[in-house]
């Protein structure tokens, strides 16, 4: 929307008499000055992970002088404020078109416009215009060739922009007659303070610490956190984050805090937004126009908004849908038909049309450019209509001209809505300082000053303190708070202040606070004076705002049903945003449906079918319930977004909760159709058409009702990893407890412990529904097999059935009487049962609902910095406290020396091991592949990195210089690279990423790792083998001094701040003794202060010897003069310029001055170079520069290349090193004994992933033992024997799903970082992973055999029992290593969460166990039966403990018919049992009524199964064939697919699935466009 220099608007701005500068009186930027729009994507990316830079097209050219582009340079086309006008006022129009037709109130417009047309200054409060006035103009030089001529334009747009009727109809704010903005609040602030809980630094909590508090103190912190009254004590120890503020800042006004990290900028923001819940208390009075805080957050929480540096969206949502939802939260329905266009206009205010249809991304999704996204964050929060703004140091991560723009566009947003704005902003630069009208300084929660911007900097210099020259006012001021960077005036070394107190004591002491006090007062008198005008103004415009249906007192806008369809509507957006998933679901459910159908394909429908039958219905409700464990994520990892709306007041928590119930009917809908139609058909249920849709009705209904239980366990717990814990458990106490396993009459009569359990468990009711559904009116044959007696002479009569409920001298079994008498069901309870689903849906909701409005979960973030365990206690009562939002300490406040640092300490040069090699690039090209063609990123680019010589590498963003980065350190993983490499003069060695070292800006460290254990894992591992262990640790204190990180070196590298951590990664390379650096934006979200630390420590590294290559994004001129040469890059990877720097850029600016282009007086150099590199420049003659050509033609280049040579011609005749270089400088032992401690290191300080696998041990032993409680010898107990063995098939999808995410963590961590800079090698991390995973699964399984085994009352004979343990160990062996393998062989994590359940569903039903092994179809009986792990170990443990029961049939389970007269039972029946050869008669001497056991040992019950007694150890040993396996093929996919590459086909299997789904949507896509085109034509000719 606005470019760099909108000098117009600023020269109004500045004049006293002008009317205020605002979208609707700046003049228009000539039509013929945009010169084409461009987009580059950049899909290599999002493919590989890979830094791809983007190219632009050959058409693209610089557009004029006051041209800037918004956000990524490489994104979008030149924007403009005058071009952004004109895209305003033509949605203008249309807007006013619009509500001419709505409102007869537009009658009036052409008066009220007038009035608009011809507000001025006068309008304004005098304090703002004053404020306004002291501001220079700080563009007006820059601009004076735009401004000159524009009055003609400017009158012309003046006549016919009619912005009144548009803005005073409420389509985009409330306005007075007058033109006055309604909403218009300015804040005021008496006596602020803040204070915050705990201490400033903590021990890291380990796993004995974890199990301990399970019942001790994380209970109590669990259930006050629940019920805050509970808590006993004084609220524990607490700290001031805020020190007595007072203050105003005006509506109209932007307000700039600066202050170092830590010392309280975002807790101040945070208190002026009403966001108060996170501190222990907020003391003093803030209020808003007069309205008090309380009032305002109870009733008017939108109107005061607080925006986190972070971009936090659905990142699947796209651009469009973003804002059309904001918008549907704060218009009233009559006013609904404009919000597309003011979508659009939004859209092209903000320059991002062009993304209109693009997801909104994040780090793991691939959307839009970091600067899209931060503008569609502007676009959201003006949609907001919110009056108080704060901004917490939103241009992170931008260059210095798009943070220019960035900061343009807050001062039009204050000035166009009359807002009041707060903004903290790190590394400003000057053009942005001069757009503040007031700033606040902070020091340790201290005000050292308020006031004018413009007077700030005299301020201080009369305190003493000097601004070097070129130093921005912004580093300036934040500077004077740090002791290592201040400079005082000559004579000032012993008066001027240094402690935050001296400061904040002589401030308000000061003509400066004598100045705040009177504007606070001034204002108070105002707000009194005018009986709360503004305030009455204020609230009568929110009350015109909102819906009829909404309470005077509610903060929202629309009513709560509104705000339930617009989040419905959204999780629809939602849902089909993220097509791959929605497909693999679908995908699943085809799949797994055709697998489990064919396992009970065609079911006989006689007595030998109904116990599959019930597997087949029991699998039907319980499926689709597992695969929405899925929605835990979506529930738990929106939570930020959902926070940040709800202070935006766009709805309630709980308006989410139900909306995603909801959207569930539909999507739930589409999944039941189709798995129960496969289901169903393939099974040969009951073809019966009330059946079916019964069958179908109650799937639908349980997988509600799963679902809801689910996204209840997400509200009620903190983390994603306690809802998997707590919804895992859940899920198999519901399939334990649902009566199929263990009937109902045996669970609720015998099973005293948990059969309770039964009755709150709404899987069990539906279970009963569907069955006794399918089995309504059945009548069954007696399967031949259980007819007895059998043989010669046996009469039909004198037969009974062996199956429940089977009646004396019957062949045939009803499905009414064989479910009433085996689980005790009733089809008269099918609608009861339904109704009692239902009843628990709803109460799962209700739990949801109200849990979502009471907890948050949204931490406040950062807080105390953690130490090791053992750690030095005095560190604790040495750190400083630090701001609540930033983790780490601050930094000392010592007495300055009154020198910078830099001086004091220059003739140190740390010693950090010295190399005289010299690294030259030739022709380096770098291309990837892009729309089946290739795309260049890098186009010849030359150079050398000399010893002792620091190199900046600039360019805009776009330009290749990450590209470039990656190139030349060999971490290039796709594409083709071109070029010559050299070190020396000779080709790159093996060992080359060895001996260089690459600091990311991503800043990978583990997190679990000390500074100290970091430092020295790096140094044990990367140092030459020759060197002795003591010389490297030696070597480490060095760097750990030399960086100035010896106070915390136990600290947890997870809990530092951000220039902590930049520190700790520097000093992790420079633990290698790298002969050249490569640093990628190693000032990346630094404060300037921490920038300058950063890059003087570079300076220093390269006085003693290193060769450093530094991408840098934000340079300030103090900066710039730390480098000696710069390479500068343009889009496409062409460089046009490599040469000194020169003394205050002399060297720069003489290159381009010879070339017509000069760099004024005190301009950044830096931002000199990247101006004109975009904007271009003209010659003498009036041609338009080409950098690019300028620089392949120049003399520059052609010496370069030829120092290039000399040094490749001299440096080759060098002799070769003698010693043998190895690409791993340690052993593979080291590496792998090394890594193995560290990794032990990290699950004990982080101890949620092996806590989580005793907890499943724990939970799951306690309920399997004690539900099986010592069981007896009936055919029942035989089965409950094989079932309580079966469930441990329940302990993996909870256990595999931790392994997972924690195996792909480190696996990241190697591949991102270790791998590359060639720490250890894949077999020293699989041996590690490995290794780690045994000692938590042997006491698992100890912890679980022990639970599980002995109450169950299973054999207790040593042989037996340790037999029982080996296989328990190897079971829980198998599943961590299971994990481990198919996340080194997946491509991607998405793919493995969908992989899984496959594993899981042939885990758990091929195993003869719920469809045994004679019932088996063909086509899995022969090699999936074999083929499942599980078959052997239930094989095995049953082999082990089932022979010697001798079965006492109870008198329920026995088949019972009459002999013929005259015989007894014996002699009717026992040539048949004799025959059958199991089995036996309960009653031989009989005469009626005889009895038939159909076991009489529990072999023969095996031998059903087919299993048998000696193969008991075979099982053993191919069980442990699997376990070996699984560890194999960990080594063998990280070693084939993350070494080699190889990708077995999936890539081309990927590549032709996406390519046939794209193929069908282009092709409905033409079908569907044609249509609509024709339809157009035919409405066009109608017209």
């Amino acid at each position: 929307m606005f470019g760099q220099q909108p000098g117009e608007f600023y020269r109004l701005r500045a004049e006293p008499s002008a009317p205020d500068a605002g979208l609707h009186n700046t003049a228009a930027i000539p039509s013929d000055a945009i010169d084409g729009d461009h987009q580059i994507m950049d899909e290599a990316q999002a493919i590989t992970g890979a830094t791809v830079t983007a190219v632009p097209s050959a058409k693209t050219s610089s557009a004029s002088e006051a041209d800037g582009t918004w956000g990524e340079r490489d994104v979008g086309g030149p924007v403009t404020h005058r071009m952004a006008m004109d895209d305003y006022e033509s949605l203008r129009r249309e807007l006013t078109n619009l509500s001419q037709t709505q409102s007869k109130a537009s009658v009036k417009s052409s008066n009220r416009t007038g009035r608009l047309r011809n507000k001025t200054a006068q309008s304004k409060t005098s304090q703002t215009s004053q404020s306004r006035q002291r501001r220079p103009s700080s563009e007006s030089t820059q601009a004076e060739d735009l401004e000159a001529g524009d009055a003609e334009g400017m009158a012309e747009k003046e006549e016919d922009f009619e912005l009144g009727p548009f803005i005073k109809e409420g389509h985009f704010e409330k306005r007075t007659e007058e033109g006055h903005s309604a909403k218009k609040v300015g804040v005021i602030f008496k006596n602020l303070t803040v204070k915050g809980t705990g201490s400033v630094a903590s021990f890291a909590k380990t796993l004995p610490d974890a199990i301990l508090g399970t019942f001790g103190p994380d209970l109590y912190r669990i259930v006050t956190g629940f019920f805050p009254a509970l808590r006993f004590g004084g609220g524990g120890e607490t700290r001031t984050l805020i020190n007595d503020f007072t203050g105003v800042v005006r509506n109209g006004e932007m307000m700039l805090v600066l202050g170092r990290p830590g010392s309280g900028c975002t807790t101040f923001l945070k208190a002026l937004a009403n966001k108060r819940s996170e501190y222990a208390s907020v003391t003093g009075d803030v209020s808003y126009g007069g309205i008090s805080a309380a009032e305002q957050h109870k009733r008017y929480r939108g109107e005061v908004n607080y925006n986190p540096e972070d971009d936090q969206h659905f990142p699947s949502l796209n651009v469009w849908q973003t804002l059309k939802f904001s918008l549907m939260n704060k218009t009233r329905k009559r006013h609904r038909s404009e919000m597309d266009t003011i979508i659009n206009a939004l859209l092209k205010m903000f320059g991002i049309s062009h993304t209109k249809k693009t997801l909104v991304g994040n780090e793991m999704v691939r959307g839009i450019s970091g600067g899209e996204r931060k503008r569609v964050s502007i676009a959201e929060t003006l949609a907001t209509k919110s009056t108080v703004v704060c901004w917490d140091n939103s241009t992170r991560g931008l260059d210095a001209s798009t943070a220019l723009d960035y900061a343009n566009s807050l001062r039009i947003m204050t000035d166009v809505s009359d807002r009041t704005t707060l903004v903290t902003l790190y590394q400003a630069g000057e053009g942005i300082y001069e757009l503040m009208d007031k700033v606040l300084v902070i020091e340790e929660g201290r005000m050292v000053y308020q006031g004018p911007a413009s007077e700030a900097k005299q301020y201080f210099s009369d305190l003493g303190f000097v601004s070097p020259d070129r130093q921005t006012t912004a580093d300036f001021l934040t500077s004077v708070t740090d002791p290592n960077q201040r400079i005082f005036r000559d004579g000032f070394e012993l008066s001027a202040p240094k402690t935050p107190t001296e400061f904040e004591r002589l401030f308000q002491n000061s003509e400066a606070y004598k100045k705040v006090l009177a504007d606070v007062a001034d204002y108070e008198a105002r707000v009194q004076n005018s009986g709360g005008e503004d305030a009455r103004e204020f609230k009568q415009s929110v009350q015109q705002q909102k819906s009829k249906f909404v309470s005077k007192n509610s903060s929202f806008t629309v009513s709560l049903w509104r705000q339930i369809l617009a989040c419905t509507a959204r999780e629809f957006w939602l849902v089909w945003g993220d097509k791959p998933t929605l497909y693999t679901k679908l995908f699943i459910i085809i799949a797994n449906g055709l697998i489990v159908g064919s396992l009970f394909y065609n079911q006989s429908d006689n007595t030998q079918g109904a116990f599959s039958r019930g597997g087949t219905l029991f699998f039907s409700i319980l499926f689709l319930g597992w695969l929405q464990l899925t929605e835990l994520m979506k529930a738990v990892s929106g939570r930020v977004v959902i926070a940040r709306h709800k202070d935006y007041a766009f709805y309630r928590p709980s308006a989410v909760a139900l909306a995603r119930v909801l959207a569930d009917f539909p999507l739930i809908i589409y999944q039941v159709v189709i798995f129960g139609t496969i289901m169903y058909f393939l099974t040969n249920l009951d073809v019966d058409v009330s059946k079916f849709f019964i069958y179908e009705l109650f799937v639908y209904t349980t997988t509600i009702c799963i679902t809801a239980l689910y996204r209840m366990f997400a509200a009620l717990s903190p983390t994603i990893d306690d809802a998997v814990r707590f919804s895992g458990t859940a899920l198999n106490l519901l399939i334990i407890y649902t009566g199929y396993v263990i009937a109902k009459p045996e669970l609720v009569g015998q099973k005293i412990w948990f059969g309770w359990l039964y009755y709150v468990n709404p899987i069990a009711y539906s279970f009963e529904a569907v069955i006794s559904n399918e089995f309504a009116g059945r009548v069954m044959p007696c399967a031949p097999s259980q007819l007895v007696p059998q043989g010669p002479g046996v009469q039909p009569q004198y037969q009974g059935c062996a199956q429940s409920g089977a009646q004396l001298g019957s062949n045939t079994v009803t499905g009414e009487r064989y479910l009433d008498q085996k689980y005790n069901y009733s089809r008269s309870h099918l609608w009861r049962n339904f109704g009692v689903v239902i009843a628990f849906s709803v109460l799962y909701i209700l739990v949801t609902v109200i849990a979502a409005e009471l907890f948050q979960f949204i931490g406040g973030g950062g807080g105390a910095m953690m130490f090791k365990k053992g750690a030095r206690k005095g560190l604790i009562a040495e750190s400083k406290p630090a701001d609540a939002e930033k983790a780490g300490v601050s930094g000392d406040s010592s007495v300055s020396s009154g020198q910078l640092a830099t001086e004091k300490e220059d003739d140190s040069v740390p010693h950090t091991g010295t190399s005289d090699e010299i690294f030259t690039w030739t022709d380096v090209e770098y291309s990837v592949p892009y729309e089946g063609s290739e795309r260049k990123l890098l186009n010849g680019v030359n150079g050398y990195a000399k010893p002792g010589v620091m190199i900046a590498l600039m360019g805009a963003s776009g330009a290749g210089k990450t590209t470039l980065l990656n190139t030349l350190s060999q971490r290039q993983y796709m594409g083709t690279t071109k070029g010559e490499m050299l070190v020396d003069g000779k080709p790159l060695g093996k060992e080359f990423q060895r001996v260089t070292g690459f600091v990311e800006q991503q800043d990978v460290h583990d997190g679990t790792s000390t500074i100290r254990e970091a430092i020295e894992f790096s140094a044990t591992l990367r140092q030459e083998r020759h060197i002795p262990h003591h010389e490297k640790m030696a070597y480490v204190q060095e760097i750990i001094d030399l960086l100035e990180l010896g106070e915390i070196e136990d600290a947890l590298i997870s809990s530092l701040g951000v220039e902590q951590r930049k520190r700790v990664t520097i000093a992790v390379e420079l633990a290698a003794k790298p002969s050249l650096l490569f640093l990628d934006e190693p000032t990346s979200g630094l404060d300037s202060q921490s920038a300058y630390s950063v890059v003087r420590f570079l300076r220093k590294l390269s006085r003693a010897g290193h060769g450093l290559i530094v991408t840098i994004h934000q340079p300030s001129s103090l900066l710039v003069q730390q480098f000696d040469m710069i390479l500068a890059l343009n889009p496409g990877g062409n460089t046009f310029y490599f040469g000194p720097v020169g003394e205050n850029g002399a060297a720069v600016n003489s290159y381009f001055s010879e070339r017509g282009v000069v760099c004024p007086p005190r301009k950044n150099i830096a931002e000199f170079i990247l101006e004109t590199a975009i904007k271009g420049g003209k010659r003498s003659d009036g041609k338009r520069l080409n950098w690019n050509k300028e620089w392949k033609d120049s003399q520059e280049n052609a010496n370069l290349l030829r120092e290039i040579e000399h040094i490749k011609v001299d440096r080759s005749k060098l002799p070769a090193r003698e010693t043998i270089q190895y690409e791993y400088a340690s052993p593979v032992w080291l590496q792998t004994t090394t890594l193995t401690r560290r990794m032990f290191t990290q699950h004990w300080r982080d101890p949620s992933y092996y806590y989580g696998k005793l907890f499943v041990a724990v939970i799951t032993g306690v309920f399997n033992g004690f539900t099986f409680y010592k069981l007896g010898n009936s055919i029942a107990d035989l089965q409950d024997r094989m079932f309580t063995s079966f469930l441990i098939i329940l302990i993996p999808p909870t256990v595999v799903n931790a392994v997972v995410p924690k195996f792909y963590q480190n696996m990241g961590l190697w591949m991102a970082r270790e791998q590359p800079s060639r720490i250890y090698n894949w077999f020293a991390f699989c041996t590690a992973s490995v290794v780690t995973e045994v000692p938590i699964s042997i006491l698992s399984a100890l912890i679980y055999w022990l639970l599980w085994y002995w109450p169950t009352g299973l054999p207790t004979d040593s042989s037996t029992a340790g037999y029982v343990f080996l296989m328990t160990m190897l079971f829980f062996l198998f599943q961590a290593s299971w994990g481990q393998w198919i996340c080194a062989f997946a491509p991607s994590f998405t793919v493995i969460s969908n992989v899984l359940p496959f594993f899981f569903v042939t885990f758990s039903l091929f195993n003869g166990v719920v469809t045994p092994y004679s019932q088996l179809s063909v086509f899995w009986k022969y090699w999936m039966y074999y083929l499942d792990p599980s078959t052997y170990w239930i094989g095995g443990v049953m082999a082990a403990t089932l022979p010697t029961v001798q079965v006492e049939c109870a008198r329920s389970e026995a088949a019972y018919f009459d002999p013929p007269p005259g015989q007894t039972c014996a002699q009717y029946a026992s040539a048949f049992v004799q025959q059958a050869g199991v089995g036996y008669l309960t009653n031989p001497n009989a005469t009626a009524e005889c009895g038939y056991c159909q076991f009489k040992t529990g072999e023969e019950y095996m031998a059903a199964l087919n299993v048998f007694p000696e193969d008991k150890w075979r099982d053993f040993g191919i069980f442990l064939m699997f376990c070996i396996t699984n560890w194999l093929l960990v080594y063998f996919f990280i070693w084939s697919v993350r070494v080699k590459g190889w990708g077995f086909g999936c890539g081309w299997l990927f590549g032709g699935l996406g390519r046939g789904v794209e193929g069908v949507k282009r092709g409905v896509g033409r079908l569907v466009g044609g249509r609509r085109g024709k339809k157009g034509e035919g409405e066009e000719g109608g017209k």
